[in-house]
């Protein structure tokens, strides 16, 4: 071969390799990064942020925001009415995925997405509320993880009772209307109370300027039982304050409230869903379909206990109590 030729070869060569990988497909949608929406009710800076829970081992799994995943957030800021816009906007920016929060915040998605994966973290019935058809096998392009196999309210009565010393026999529930799991929330509340011998009023709130209004109803009151909805996790300071000012002790769904000056709080701890929740993420990422990915029920719950509330409204937290706590607050 002559060398006129041979560089010729080699040249040509080159080139059919740089142009292969210019236009090569594959290596072109390798390197596309991957789009995750994040949809919540709630306030991105209301107590722990549940975004900032999630990406934590979304980056244990590789995916970098920035670099090798690109992440839009929307959030209502308590407002379930923004819920079906804000849907809308994640659903046109076409993610690869969509992480949601509760019930309200992915049936808002479902009505917008046949086909978009959708990751829910915080349902506390997702056969009931419409989202998912079977637990082992949802179907569909949803799936996710709930806040447990029942709403405890019964269970958390009784922990009430132990920290009061006495049955309470005049209880009040405050709960949001326009959440969509209110309606099941309310009817295990009403449930509870009955069970325990105790009457029951039913209070909702559906603005934080509400708030004030409704605790001045509450004569005769000696308990309250506090849903876990967006809207109160925002305005977790304005009900602690509250309870505390009408000096009536009440119990949580879940530990903001209870970090924001509420007397204690039972229920599933949520961050690890959102923990859990990132690995159902990775996997839809890499190809895994959300309908053959059962949901999962929380199965870690959590007594939170505040000294400093329980003492400002003069009870002393027994020592069972306190050796059966998970988190105390001092």
């Amino acid at each position: 071969m002559q060398r006129r030729e041979f560089i010729t070869l080699i040249g040509g060569a080159t080139v059919a390799v740089t142009c292969s990988a210019v236009i090569d497909p594959s290596k072109a949608q390798t390197a596309r990064r991957k789009r995750l929406g994040y949809l919540s009710g709630g306030g991105k800076g209301a107590g722990e942020s549940t975004i900032d829970i999630l990406k934590a081992p979304l980056r244990d799994l590789g995916w970098r925001e920035n670099e090798t995943i690109d992440i839009d957030e929307r959030w209502a800021d308590g407002d379930v009415s923004r819920l079906p816009r804000l849907a809308s906007e994640l659903v046109q920016l076409r993610p690869d995925v969509i992480a949601t929060t509760g019930s309200s915040e992915t049936k808002a998605l479902q009505a917008v997405t046949p086909d978009i994966p959708i990751v829910f973290h915080v349902v506390a019935d997702a056969i009931a509320s419409g989202v998912v058809t079977s637990i082992s096998r949802p179907g569909g392009n949803i799936t996710g993880f709930s806040q447990g196999p029942q709403i405890l309210w019964s269970k958390r009565l009784g922990l009430l009772t132990e920290m009061l010393g006495r049955q309470p026999r005049h209880l009040a529930w405050l709960g949001n209307p326009a959440n969509s799991g209110t309606a099941s929330n309310w009817e295990d509340a009403k449930d509870a109370a009955a069970r325990a011998g105790a009457d029951i009023a039913k209070i909702e709130v559906s603005r934080a300027e509400e708030l004030e209004g409704a605790f001045k109803g509450f004569k005769g009151v000696d308990s309250l039982l506090v849903q876990w909805d967006f809207l109160f996790s925002i305005v977790s300071n304005q009900i602690a304050q509250l309870a505390a000012q009408e000096r009536v002790p009440a119990i949580y769904e879940n530990r903001v409230q209870v970090l924001a000056g509420g007397l204690m709080s039972y229920g599933a701890d949520l961050r690890e869903n959102f923990r859990q929740g990132a690995a159902y993420i990775d996997r839809i990422l890499k190809g895994a379909r959300p309908g053959d990915l059962p949901v999962v029920q929380a199965s870690r719950f959590e007594l939170v206990l505040n000294k400093g509330t329980a003492k400002a409204l003069g009870l002393t937290i027994p020592d069972s109590l306190i050796a059966r706590a998970d988190e105390l607050i001092e």
